[in-house]
C-alpha cells in the first residue's frame, strides 16, 4: 500500500514537472517512469540497457542528424543515445521497445541496401536523403515507417532537452525561477507563507 502511494506520488510530481517544462506523457509513460524511480530491489537494473551495439550507433548518428553540434552542444555531447538506451530498457512498454528496435535496424539495413555502406559511414547529406524518404513514405518504406520514426525522433528531442546541455545551452534556464530571497524583513509581506498539501 505505502509502496503503490508513493508511485502514485512520483507519478504526479513528474507530471507536474513535464507540465513546467512543457512536455505531454501518456499516463503509461507516466506509471513506468515514476515506478523506474524506486529503489530498485536488483542492484543489476542499473546495467539494463536495450540496444545492440550497432543499434546504439545508428541512433547516437541518427540523433546527431535530429540535433546536430552547432554553436551549442548537439545530441551526441548531450549523450542522448545513451539515455535513451536506458530509459527504453526501463521506461517503453514491450510494443515501444519493439518499435524503437525495429525502426534502428529499418535504417540501418536501408542504409546497406541503398548506400552498400553502415549508416554511420554515410554523409550528412545520405542520412538526410534516408531519413527523408521515410518521412516521406516512399517505397520502400511504408506509412508505418514514418509513424515509427516520429516516435524514435520524439524521443531524441526528449532525451536532449532533458538532458543538462540541452536545458542549459540551447534553452534558458534558471535553477529556481523568480530568484530566492532568504533574508527579508517580515513587515514587508505583513503576513507567513502557509504551505499546502
Amino acid at each position: 500500500m505505502l509502496e503503490n502511494s508513493l508511485t502514485l506520488d512520483r507519478r504526479e510530481a513528474i507530471k507536474y514537472m513535464a507540465l513546467a517544462c512543457g512536455l505531454v506523457l501518456s499516463a503509461s509513460s507516466l506509471n513506468l517512469l515514476a515506478a523506474s524511480l524506486l529503489k530498485p530491489t536488483d542492484l543489476n537494473r542499473r546495467k539494463l540497457k536495450l540496444l545492440s551495439a550497432d543499434q546504439l550507433l545508428v541512433l547516437r548518428e541518427l540523433g546527431e542528424v535530429i540535433i546536430p553540434t552547432t554553436d551549442s552542444p548537439g545530441a551526441i555531447t548531450a549523450g542522448v543515445h545513451d539515455f535513451i538506451n536506458g530509459y527504453a530498457a526501463h521506461c517503453l512498454s514491450k510494443e515501444e521497445q519493439h518499435q524503437l528496435v525495429s525502426t534502428l535496424d529499418k535504417i540501418a539495413n536501408a542504409a546497406k541496401t541503398h548506400q552498400k555502406i553502415a549508416f554511420d559511414k554515410l554523409s550528412v547529406d545520405q542520412k538526410v536523403e534516408l531519413l527523408t524518404q521515410i518521412e516521406q513514405a516512399k517505397s520502400p518504406f511504408t506509412e508505418q515507417d514514418r509513424k515509427d520514426l516520429k516516435q524514435v525522433k520524439a524521443l531524441v528531442v526528449f532525451a536532449y532537452y532533458t538532458s543538462e546541455a540541452g536545458a542549459t545551452k540551447e534553452l534558458a534556464y534558471l535553477a529556481i525561477p523568480g530568484g530566492y530571497k532568504g533574508n527579508f524583513k517580515f513587515n514587508a509581506v505583513g503576513k507567513a507563507w502557509a504551505l499546502s498539501q
